[in-house]
Parts: C-alpha cells; sequence; structure tokens
C-alpha cells in the first residue's frame, strides 16, 4: 500500500504557501520591475552600449558581448581546476593521506566563503601595479611594473579564484559514485590509464561537469563585486546595471533592458544545459553492487593534474595571507609595520565608565548583518525542508513544474532580483523597500533553492515504508513529518542552517539595491571601504569574516558527515525506527 502521495490538508497548506511565494515574490517582481519596462523600452534592446563589435575595429565591443566571453572563460577556467582538485581529492595521491586530502579540501572550499570584494582587494596587493609580487617580479627582472590585472585578465583570475571551490563541490561527489567495475574492466583489458579515464570515466563526469560549468557561468555573469574593484575599463552587463540605478545616470528604463538581457544569458546557458543532459544518459548498467578497487590516476595524469592544480593553490593561499596579515600592517606595500589601528578603527572595542562600548564603525553594519542572517538561516531550512517534503512525498499535477520552478530560480542572477524586488515593494500594498524584512526574504529565496536540493537528497535515503507504517497508524502528513522525517533529517537541516547563514552574511548581488541607511550590511559596508581606498580597515573587516565563517564551515561540514552517518540505514535499524514510531503513536 503505496500513501506517500495521498492529499491532506497541511499537505495542500504548504502547496498552497509554496506557490504564492513564487508568484508573489518571484513571478510578479521580475514581471512588473524588469520585463514589463524593458518591453516598454525595446528599441534600446539592442543598444550598441551592450551589443556593439566594434572590438573587430580596435575599439571596445558591448557589455553584452563582454559578458558572454567573460562567462565562457571563467566557467572554462573554473570548471577545469575545479574538476581538477576533485580528480586529486578523490583518486590522487592526496586521497591516500587523510593529512593531505584534508589539506587540500580546505584549500579547496576556502574561497567560497570569502567575502565578495575580498579576492580582488587581495589580488590588487599582491599583483596590482603596486602589488609586493609585482614590485618584487620587477626589482627581479629590471621591468617596469604593469597594469595588466585591471581588466579582463584580472577578472578571469579573481572569478577563477572564487568559483572553482563551486566547480569542486559540485564534482567531488559526482567523481566518488563513477562505477569502479567498469573501470576494472577496461583495465582487465589492458587499457591504458589515459585510455580509461578519457573512454570510461570522462563520459560518467560529463552531467556533472555541465553542471559545474553552468553554475559558475550564472555566478560570472550575474557577479559586478570582481569587475568593480579589479575591471578597470571592462564593462559588463553587471555593473553597467549598478552604474544606472545607482549612479549618476538614474535610468530605469536602461536599467531594466541590462537585467533581461542577464536574465537571458542565464536562462540561455540553462536551458541549452538541460536540453544536452536531456538527451543523453550516463549510468552504469548493473543493477547490483560489485565489489571492485577504485582505479588511482597515473602518474603521467596526476601530474597533469597538479600542475593545473597548483598555481591555483599557490594563488588562493597568497590571497588568504594577504586577508589575514594585512589588517594588521600599518599600510600594505608602504610601511610592513604591526599595527590594530585598522581592527579598532572597524572593530573596536572600548570600556567607558565599566561599561562596554562597541566604537568600531562596522559594528553596526556587523551586528545587523549576524541578526539578520540568524532570522533568514532557519526560515531558509524551514522552506526547504517543506518544499523538499512536497516534491519527494506528495504526488500532485504539475510537481514537475514546481521543481523546474525552483532549478530556474537557481538561474536568475542576483543582482535582477535584487532590482525586482526594489522595484515591485517600493509602494503599497507591500512596501517592504529599505526595511529588514525585504533583505531576509532576499536571503531565504535566494538560498532555499540550494537548501531543498540537499534535503531533497535526504529524502531520498529515508525508506517509505516509515510513511506507510505512519499512514496505517492514520497519522497525518504534519504528524508524519514531525515525528518520523525530521528525527532523521535533523543533521542535514542543521548543516543547510548554517551554510544559510554563511550564505547570507556573504552575499552582496541580491542586495545591494535593497540596503539603506538603517540596515546596511558587512559585505556592503566592506564595498565601500574598497571603494573608497581605505585598505587597511577593509583587509581587518574581511578577515575577520573569514574567520568566523571558516569556524562556522566547520561545524557545517561536522553535521554533514553526521548526516552522512544518521542515512545508513541497515534493515535492522528500518525496522527499529518503524517500531519506536508505532510506539510513540501508541
Amino acid at each position: 500500500m503505496r500513501t506517500d502521495g495521498a492529499f491532506d490538508g497541511f499537505a495542500r497548506a504548504v502547496l498552497i504557501a509554496v506557490c504564492a511565494a513564487l508568484a508573489v515574490f518571484v513571478a510578479m517582481p521580475l514581471v512588473r520591475s524588469v520585463l514589463l519596462p524593458a518591453l516598454a523600452a525595446w528599441r534600446t534592446l539592442f543598444d550598441a552600449g551592450i551589443w556593439s563589435l566594434a572590438c573587430l575595429r580596435g575599439a571596445a565591443c558591448g557589455s553584452g558581448w563582454h559578458t558572454l566571453a567573460l562567462g565562457g572563460a571563467s566557467a572554462t577556467l573554473a570548471t577545469l581546476v575545479g574538476g581538477a582538485l576533485a580528480l586529486l581529492a578523490q583518486r590522487g595521491r592526496p586521497a591516500r593521506s587523510p593529512i593531505m586530502r584534508a589539506a587540500l579540501r580546505g584549500i579547496a572550499v576556502l574561497p567560497s566563503i570569502t567575502p565578495p570584494f575580498a579576492v580582488g582587494l587581495a589580488l590588487i596587493l599582491l599583483l596590482g601595479r603596486n602589488g609586493i609580487v609585482t614590485r618584487e617580479a620587477a626589482d627581479l627582472l629590471g621591468l617596469a611594473p604593469g597594469r595588466w590585472l585591471y581588466g579582463a585578465p584580472g577578472i578571469v583570475l579573481a572569478q577563477c579564484l572564487a568559483f572553482a571551490p563551486l566547480a569542486y563541490l559540485t564534482l567531488r561527489s559526482v567523481v566518488a559514485r563513477v562505477p569502479a567495475p567498469l573501470e576494472e574492466a577496461a583495465a582487465t583489458l589492458r587499457a591504458s590509464n589515459w585510455t580509461i579515464l578519457h573512454t570510461v570515466t570522462w563520459p560518467m563526469l560529463r552531467p556533472g561537469v555541465a553542471n559545474a560549468w553552468l553554475l559558475c557561468f550564472i555566478e560570472s555573469v550575474a557577479d559586478f563585486g570582481d569587475p568593480l574593484v579589479v575591471g578597470g575599463n571592462f564593462r559588463v552587463l553587471s555593473t553597467d546595471l549598478y552604474f544606472a540605478v545607482v549612479g549618476a545616470e538614474q535610468n530605469a528604463a536602461r536599467a531594466a533592458v541590462l537585467a533581461v538581457w542577464l536574465l537571458a544569458i542565464a536562462l540561455a546557458a540553462f536551458m541549452l544545459q538541460r536540453a544536452w543532459l536531456g538527451r543523453a544518459r550516463y549510468a552504469s548498467v548493473s543493477g547490483k553492487p560489485v565489489a571492485a578497487q577504485v582505479m588511482p590516476l597515473g602518474k603521467r595524469v596526476q601530474g597533469a593534474l597538479a600542475l593545473v592544480c597548483a598555481p591555483w593553490c599557490v594563488l588562493a593561499l597568497a590571497v588568504y595571507a594577504t586577508l589575514l596579515i594585512g589588517g594588521f600592517v600599518r599600510l600594505w606595500g608602504v610601511d610592513f609595520t604591526l599595527t590594530t589601528e585598522h581592527f579598532a578603527d572597524v572593530l573596536g572595542v572600548a570600556i567607558d565608565a565599566g561599561r562596554l562600548v562597541w566604537s568600531g564603525s562596522a559594528w553596526d553594519a556587523v551586528w545587523e548583518t549576524l541578526r539578520l542572517a540568524a532570522l533568514a538561516a532557519p526560515l531558509t531550512a524551514a522552506a526547504a525542508l517543506l518544499a523538499g517534503w512536497l516534491l519527494a512525498r506528495r504526488r500532485f499535477a504539475g510537481r514537475g513544474l514546481l521543481d523546474a520552478a525552483f532549478a530556474v530560480s537557481l538561474a536568475v542572477p542576483g543582482t535582477v532580483m535584487g532590482l525586482a524586488w526594489a522595484r515591485a515593494f517600493d509602494a503599497p500594498p507591500l512596501m517592504l523597500a529599505g526595511g529588514a524584512s525585504i533583505l531576509v526574504l532576499s536571503f531565504v529565496l535566494r538560498n532555499m533553492p540550494l537548501g531543498l536540493r540537499a534535503i531533497s537528497a535526504a529524502f531520498a535515503q529515508i525508506d517509505p515504508v516509515l510513511d506507510e507504517a505512519s499512514a496505517s497508524l492514520r497519522a497525518g502528513s504534519w504528524t508524519t513529518l514531525r515525528r518520523v522525517h525530521l528525527p532523521l533529517l535533523l543533521p542535514a537541516i542543521g548543516a543547510a542552517l548554517i551554510h544559510g547563514f554563511v550564505r547570507a552574511a556573504t552575499t552582496v548581488s541580491a542586495v545591494i539595491f535593497l540596503v539603506s541607511a538603517d540596515h546596511d550590511l558587512a559585505t556592503t559596508y566592506l564595498m565601500g571601504l574598497v571603494s573608497n581606498g581605505n585598505d587597511g580597515p577593509a583587509l581587518a573587516l574581511a578577515g575577520a569574516l573569514v574567520v568566523v565563517l571558516c569556524a562556522l564551515l566547520g561545524v557545517a561540514q561536522a553535521l554533514a558527515r553526521a548526516a552522512r552517518t544518521s542515512r545508513r540505514f541497515t534493515p535492522a535499524r528500518h525496522r527499529r525506527h518503524a517500531r519506536l514510531t508505532t510506539e510513540s503513536f501508541s
């Protein structure tokens, strides 16, 4: 008897709430504040500033072509580095040493928790015209320092550092799931390591590589922090959109047109990737597990992967050393005297008349970030839990469409959604602009689809027999979710909480148009410091945020490990949990 698809009052309420939230807070703002204004200004859709090909004549191309080229280059390079890191961590020599494996994985995920603008700032201090590496290299080689970093090369380098961890996290589990029996069978036929990698391993990795490339491409298209810091005169759609809203231009029609092109590029990449993977299937033909040893990578393959990963790892470590040490240096590149003045400026604490005073200028933004992120994290986890339960355990008309809507929401650039929310909710009946509620709402809606994927994967590991046992005792959907599913999902929900908090504390693209004087965030405050040239205070604030977020990420990884352990149910554990569930209902 299958009862997992039955609908009751609670399931209907969840479905209505999810559909209403998507309609009111996603579809309506996009249509009202982006699509309709862009339609009214349709004559400017192919403006020369966006799609000019003057670069073919030696001038500069439009920002649309720059965005496409930058997204393709950054996504390809980040996916290459992330895939190499994943292969080495799972199949290479570091996989056989717990210390080396932990170190490689730690380096690989560090940039994913870096506040925006911090990577670009560190690269300027290292490789800019007056950067410490640039000056040492110029003195050694007798050359004049150049400005090569400011432009497309600097943006690609910064985005590769920032997005390679995303590709690594996407591909790590894909590499671990490659069926070893197929590789072992190829080895028994005397195939070389390169032949096995090319003909067996690579076809199984292609869907994961496509997903990783898509995610990195979308992040590159939506990113405006790195182009703003190191872009120089290299214009892209995201920075043009930002200046069209907050700059001297303040052209609402042009901002809508730019947002439409950003949305169209991201959705086109998403649809192409879905269409490609929809026509192909990559799966092992065996229905039963077979004992086989994972084939190690050959020495030449490992050497090639190391050549790709080593420069990235060295640069990532140099960037983080700059972020952690730069805040203690009086003036980077000029005076390396140790000081705590920068920390006192932004995060200073004093005692006045026996009372603790938060004297640093950044404390208001930091406390507001922590407060709003703490409010948004449980809401994000709860929304992901309910939506994941609805998609995993209920059967209803339009389920596939709802699942696709959540997937598409991942492809909407944060700058586009931020602009849509800022313009849609600046007047009655939902006048939320400028308040804390719109910031919390943006955190929840932007981070919930990622949490949804993790919750759905956790639901897939729970045997539906528990749902049937609960339904046979006449328990409703809410009771089953609360007493049966929730205890099994607690570790995964805890990890989703931490990740939701970290992402809320480091986001900037979706909130850049939503912050106000009363509700400033640490990321936007950091952007102001970088824009004004206050490198010392900016490094101090960025370094402090990195340390805090590293600690939170460590907690999240511990919870994730606990979640994996808790999902390893044996039949005996299933029977025991079913018996305990029956006793609790009795």
